[in-house]
């Protein structure tokens, strides 16, 4: 009886790390959530209300309102991370982006996890311009790969029939850094060589894995924490 609960703990251990290891799902337009904190560089940590951000293509300055009810206007370069905190408005919002087209509902490659607290922005800098908040997708998984959200991708196609319109998406493209490096655009179109890259220095992944499939990042990922990265 004893074996057979410690199996069955084991056996939820490993889901529940499987779980985690998902990407989460990209927001395109900025939670609708007003309360937050922003981790600076400095090492402060502020905390309130969110009053406004400038988030066009990834978030650049933003104002809080901390807990004494003093005003913060902050530039991205002064903030690690941002966390925006969840609501009911964000969860529908998660909910209504994902079935905005039928491609979005239909196609494997776009990440479907949820945040459960917070929904993680952190500074970056692509191709070594101004620095900027992007949104984490994997901010319980982010020890060697961080995975962004891609803002700059464009809708990539736009079909319509007599009955059901057809869109295109922005879910196909992640920027990945590996162990805090220069950003790396990854695709469906490149992945294969991208996968190469990122994880060719471990070569159990790279014996595992023979077809890689931009849909299995975040399994990828989990392989090579498991395999290449010291305890």
């Amino acid at each position: 009886m004893k074996t057979t609960i410690t199996l069955i703990v084991l056996l939820l251990a490993m889901i529940c790390k499987l779980d985690a290891q998902q990407l989460q799902q990209p927001l395109e337009d900025f939670p609708m959530s007003n309360r937050g904190y922003a981790l600076l560089k400095s090492g402060e940590v502020i905390e309130g209300r969110i009053i406004n951000s400038n988030s066009t293509r990834g978030i650049t300055k933003m104002s809080l309102e901390d807990m004494s009810g003093t005003k913060h206007k902050i530039n991205a370069e002064e903030i690690f991370e941002f966390a925006i905190a969840m609501n009911d408005a964000v969860r529908l919002q998660y909910i209504m982006e994902r079935g905005s087209s039928v491609k979005k509902l239909l196609s494997k490659d776009h990440p479907t996890a949820k945040p459960k607290d917070f929904i993680i922005f952190r500074n970056t800098s692509v191709n070594g311009q101004k620095e900027l908040l992007l949104q984490l997708l994997n901010p319980d998984f982010d020890e060697v790969f961080e995975v962004f959200y891609d803002p700059f991708a464009r809708k990539t196609t736009s079909l319509e029939g007599e009955y059901i319109r057809w869109t295109g998406d922005k879910h196909r493209a992640f920027f990945i850094s590996k162990n805090g490096g220069p950003l790396m655009k990854v695709k469906k179109g490149n992945y294969k060589k991208a996968f190469e890259v990122l994880f060719g220095d471990c070569p159990q992944v790279l014996s595992d894995v023979r077809k890689p499939k931009l849909e299995d990042l975040g399994k990828h990922i989990l392989l090579y924490q498991n395999y290449c990265t010291l305890n």
